[in-house]
């Protein structure tokens, strides 16, 4: 069977359909081009996004040190008394220790979550489809700094640190246009510096709230769908807040500007799942293809002996 790298980058079948008693995941180190692909997710399955250049979520990050010592080497001079008629020259005894240690140090070829800078900000966008208005959209860096992101049907509630709650609605509208079509579009951003987060849906903003608390993401870019029911595609990470200008560029489906996450990009990104995942091509991407699976409709076949029998009376 193919690797699912092969698969996506061929572009044969129309779905892979990917269950997994334990894990799936992509090859270890590398990232995929998922653009034009959803995933379909379910309430007792997961998904797991991380960025391709920094190691797996399930790998350990700890170094690990080796110390090999040298023996000492001593090497001992003899006494060499040498007498002569009246002189008598003693030699000292000369002892040279050489002691050298060498540690050997052995390092993961990825760098430890932990040094993850500090930034100015974070913000995070998707589109998603679900008949769901109260559900658990996913939780950034689920370790360390953590984010998660809740529905609750008329608004967003966005916790940090596990204990701070912020509730956003988004019922301004920003502009009038934004090449809306059947996806919902969601963008939170965090600022910082000056203390603030702010939701986009679509076309609408909520009012800038501040933080509670300071508060500083430096967690590692791993975003986690645990709850989630329904498509979900193009998640993008920023580790800074995005401007208007560029929540308009994502919402308008790149129609008024390019974008592309600076921590997760959706055109190369890893992932990991848990239970029974589909992934697919987008709707817009089905939409494309040729009505019966591709295959040219056999025309019927006419019995020009009945036809002529019927022009003569």
């Amino acid at each position: 069977m193919d690797t699912l790298e092969n698969l996506v980058k061929m572009k044969l079948p129309l779905f892979i359909m990917m269950v997994a008693t334990n894990c799936a995941s992509t090859p270890d180190g590398s990232g995929l081009n998922l653009n034009g692909k959803m995933f379909t997710l379910s309430g007792y399955a997961g998904l797991r996004l991380f960025s391709p250049y920094m190691p797996p979520p399930w790998f350990s990050t700890t170094p690990h040190t080796t110390t090999r010592p040298y023996t000492t080497n001593t090497r001992p001079y003899t006494t060499n008394t040498r007498p002569y008629t009246t002189n008598t020259r003693p030699y000292t005894t000369n002892t040279r220790s050489y002691i050298t240690t060498r540690p050997h140090i052995t390092t993961h070829p990825y760098t430890p979550w932990t040094t993850a800078p500090t930034t100015r900000g974070v913000s995070v966008c998707l589109r998603y489809i679900s008949d769901f208005d109260r559900f658990s959209y996913f939780t950034l860096s689920p370790s360390s700094s953590s984010l998660r992101l809740y529905s609750d049907g008329q608004g967003f509630t966005l916790t940090f640190n596990g204990y701070n709650n912020i509730n956003l609605y988004p019922r301004i509208r920003l502009w009038s246009d934004s090449r809306q079509n059947m996806w919902t579009s969601i963008c939170f951003t965090v600022d910082t510096v000056k203390k603030v987060a702010q939701m986009f849906r679509n076309s609408d903003m909520s009012p800038r709230k501040l933080l509670p608390t300071q508060y500083t993401w430096s967690g590692e870019p791993v975003i986690d769908f645990s709850d989630f029911e329904g498509q979900v595609t193009d998640v993008q990470v920023w580790d800074y807040p995005l401007r208007y200008k560029e929540v308009l560029y994502y919402t308008s489906a790149g129609f008024y500007g390019p974008y592309q996450g600076s921590v997760l990009n959706w055109s190369y990104i890893s992932f990991s799942i848990r239970g029974g995942t589909l992934l697919e091509e987008t709707f817009e991407q089905q939409m494309k293809l040729p009505a019966g699976g591709g295959k040219p409709r056999r025309r019927l076949r006419r019995d020009k002996s009945k036809e002529a029998r019927r022009q003569l009376s």
